[in-house]
């Protein structure tokens, strides 16, 4: 039997997201990085005061863990979510994540179903993931 690989998301290429304050994205499993064909499993750190900009996935739905606490704004309706709370956005539904600590790092961990479909920074970060992860 093969041996479990563990995976130092931290170390893992990742791509700036954001307009001012940027977050670090990181795809840990895709299709594409890992052959992964069910979903795919994305790191987000959100410095503090940083926000995941609102935007919408048409055509997945996003499970996002928050490790310590924030907001999410879905559809103009803000929600505290508490440590290890869990948020289901269906597909097409606007959401925002926020970090509202003035000085604690946000850690998010999100899970689309189906896989996402790579576009903007997506493509050349995948590349760069797949290449470490096969070293």
């Amino acid at each position: 039997m093969k041996q479990p690989r563990f995976i130092d998301t931290l170390r893992l290429p990742y791509a700036e997201f954001g307009a001012e304050l940027k977050r670090e994205v990181r795809v840990i499993a895709s299709p594409q990085t890992t052959g992964e064909s069910r979903m795919t499993l994305v790191s987000c750190v959100l410095p503090p005061g940083a926000v995941s900009e609102n935007h919408v996935h048409d055509d997945y739905d996003e499970y996002i863990q928050f490790q310590t606490t924030g907001e999410v704004e879905l559809d103009g309706v803000i929600q505290h979510v508490p440590a290890q709370g869990v948020i289901h956005v269906k597909a097409g539904l606007c959401h925002e994540c926020r970090n509202t600590s003035g000085s604690k790092t946000l850690y998010l961990t999100c899970i689309f179903l189906p896989p996402l479909v790579p576009y903007g920074l997506y493509p050349d970060l995948m590349k760069r993931t797949k290449d470490q992860l096969q070293r």
